[in-house]
C-alpha cells in the first residue's frame, strides 16, 4: 500500500512539474506575443501619429500660407472697381474675377505699396492669374483703364458739344439732341429756361465704357453748378453770371484781358449802352473769322448786341472757370471800348472814348492789312 502511495506520490510529482512546464512555456509565449503586440502598437502609435502630425502641420499651412500667382497673368478681362470700394472691395472683385489667387493676397501687396491708394474708380482691363504685387501695379496703370475720354475747349456752343457726345458714345446727333431735350431729368436750374447753352462745362471727362449720351450731359452740367458754386455765385445770378462770362470767352484770349472786358460789359450795361460784341453776333451767323460785316450786324436778334441793349438772353457759348473768375471779379476801370489787335497774340487796347478807340481800331486794321499781305507775298514765293 506504501509502495501504491510511494508510486501515486511519484506519478503526481511528475504531474506536476509537467503543468509547471506547461504553465511556463504558456507564460514565455504571452509574454512574447505581448513583446511582439507592445513592438506593433508602438508602431501603429507612431504611425498614427505622425499622419495626425502631418495633418495638423498641413491645415497649419493652409491657414497660414497665402494663395498667390507667379508672373503677369493671361488672358484678359474686364474689372469694375466702383466708386466708394474699400481695398477690401476690390481685392474681392479681382479674385471673383480670376486676376488674383487669394484676397489676402491682393490686401497684402496692396499695403506694401504707398501708392495703391491712388487706384480710382473705373473699368480695367487685367490679366487673369497675376500675381498680386502686379495686379495692384496694374491698377495704377492708367494705359489699363477701359474708359473713354471726353475733351471739351472753352469756349465751344451747345451744338458742337452734342456732336462731340455722339461721337464719344456712337450714338446719332438725333439720339443725343433727344436726351438734351430732357432738360429737367439732367437737372438744369428753371432760370435757364430750357436752354443747356453756356450750362455744359468744358473740361476733360473721362467716362465708362457704356456710358449714354443722358450721363455724359449730366455731368457736365453738374460740373457747372459744382465751379459757380466754388466761385461764390448767388443761385439767382447763374444764368447771369454765365451769359457775362460766355462773352468774355469769345472776346479774349489772355488771362490779364478777362477781368478787363467783364469791366468793359459792366460799364456799358450800367449806362445802357449797347454792348455791340462781335462774339454775340457771330453766335447767330457761325461764320468764320472774329469780325462781324455790316450785313451780319443788320440781323434783327435778341443775340445782335449792336442792334438790341443790355446781354443777350442767354449764353453764347460754355464758359471756363477762369471767365466765370472774371465775370464775378471785373477790373474796376472807366473804359467802354476795346478791340484786339493782333489775334495772333490777343493783344488787346482798351479805351475810354470813341475817339480814342478809333485809334486803336486803326491799329488793328493796319495789323490785320500787314498779315495778309505776308500771306500774299508767301503765296506767290
Amino acid at each position: 500500500m506504501t509502495e501504491i502511495f510511494e508510486t501515486e506520490v511519484e506519478t503526481t510529482t511528475t504531474s506536476l512539474d509537467m503543468r509547471r512546464l506547461q504553465r511556463h512555456k504558456r507564460r514565455q509565449k504571452r509574454r512574447a506575443w505581448t513583446l511582439v503586440l507592445s513592438a506593433v502598437g508602438l508602431v501603429v502609435l507612431a504611425i498614427g501619429g505622425s499622419i495626425a502630425w502631418n495633418f495638423v502641420k498641413s491645415f497649419e499651412s493652409e491657414s497660414t500660407e497665402i494663395a498667390d500667382f507667379d508672373g503677369t497673368g493671361q488672358g484678359a478681362t474686364q474689372v469694375i472697381v466702383e466708386q466708394g470700394d474699400t481695398g477690401a472691395d476690390i481685392a474681392h472683385t479681382l479674385y471673383e474675377e480670376g486676376v488674383v489667387a487669394s484676397e489676402q493676397a491682393f490686401i497684402n501687396a496692396a499695403k506694401a505699396n504707398s501708392d495703391s491708394a491712388s487706384i480710382t474708380p473705373g473699368y480695367y482691363i487685367l490679366q487673369r492669374e497675376m500675381k498680386a504685387e502686379y495686379a495692384v501695379l496694374a491698377l495704377l496703370d492708367p494705359d489699363n483703364r477701359n474708359e473713354l475720354s471726353l475733351n471739351i475747349p472753352e469756349g465751344k456752343n451747345l451744338d458742337q458739344i452734342l456732336q462731340a457726345i455722339a461721337n464719344l458714345t456712337s450714338s446719332t446727333l438725333e439720339e443725343v439732341e433727344a436726351a438734351a431735350e430732357n432738360t429737367e431729368a439732367l437737372g438744369l436750374p428753371e432760370q435757364a429756361d430750357g436752354n443747356l447753352e453756356g450750362w455744359l462745362f468744358p473740361s476733360t471727362y473721362t467716362f465708362d465704357p457704356n456710358v449714354q449720351p443722358a450721363d455724359v450731359l449730366a455731368k457736365m452740367l453738374e460740373q457747372t453748378i459744382t465751379v459757380l458754386n466754388r466761385n461764390d455765385v448767388p443761385e439767382d445770378r447763374w444764368e447771369e453770371v454765365l451769359t457775362v462770362a460766355s462773352i468774355i470767352e469769345r472776346e479774349t484770349r489772355l488771362e490779364e484781358d478777362r477781368p478787363m472786358v467783364a469791366g468793359v460789359i459792366y460799364n456799358r450795361l450800367d449806362i445802357d449802352m449797347k454792348l455791340q460784341m462781335d462774339s454775340t453776333v457771330k453766335y447767330l451767323t457761325r461764320s468764320a473769322g472774329v469780325y462781324t460785316t455790316a450785313d451780319e450786324r443788320a440781323i434783327d436778334d435778341p443775340y445782335n448786341t449792336y442792334m438790341y441793349e443790355g446781354l443777350p438772353p442767354g449764353p453764347i457759348a460754355s464758359p471756363g472757370e477762369a471767365a466765370i473768375n472774371a465775370a464775378m471779379n471785373p477790373t474796376d476801370h472807366d473804359y467802354l471800348y476795346f478791340v484786339t489787335v493782333n489775334t495772333d497774340t490777343g493783344e488787346t487796347l482798351y479805351a475810354e472814348t470813341f475817339d480814342e478807340h478809333q485809334k486803336n481800331v486803326a491799329i488793328g486794321q493796319k495789323w490785320a492789312q500787314d498779315k495778309a499781305k505776308e500771306a500774299e507775298d508767301e503765296a506767290t514765293d
